[in-house]
C-alpha cells in the first residue's frame, strides 16, 4: 500500500511511441513555424507602409498591417519571457 492508500489495481502501459496527431510537430518544428509566422508579419507591415508610402495602399490598410505585426511581435516577446522565467526558476531550484 502506497502513502496515500490507493492501490493500482490495472495499469496501463505507457506508450513510447505515439504518432504525431495531424498539424502537431516537434517543438521545434512548432518554434520555427512561429518564427516564420512573426517574420512574415513583419515583412507585410513593411509592404503596407511602403505601398502607402508611394500611393498604392491606403493608410488605414497599412497602419492594420502595422497593428498586427505590432500583436504578433507583443506576442512573441511574451512567450519568450515566460520561457526565460521558466528556465530560471528550473535553474534556481535546490539539487538534492
Amino acid at each position: 500500500m502506497n502513502p496515500i492508500g490507493l492501490t493500482l489495481t490495472n495499469p496501463v502501459p505507457l506508450k513510447t511511441t505515439a504518432a504525431p496527431s495531424p498539424g502537431s510537430g516537434t517543438f521545434g518544428q512548432l518554434l520555427n513555424q512561429a518564427v516564420n509566422q512573426l517574420g512574415n508579419s513583419q515583412n507585410q507591415a513593411n509592404q503596407a507602409i511602403t505601398g502607402a508610402m508611394t500611393g498604392h495602399v491606403s493608410v488605414t490598410q497599412a497602419m492594420v498591417s502595422m497593428s498586427q505585426a505590432q500583436s504578433t511581435l507583443d506576442v512573441a516577446v511574451s512567450i519568450r519571457n515566460n520561457v526565460v522565467q521558466a528556465y530560471q526558476s528550473v535553474m534556481n531550484m535546490p539539487v538534492g
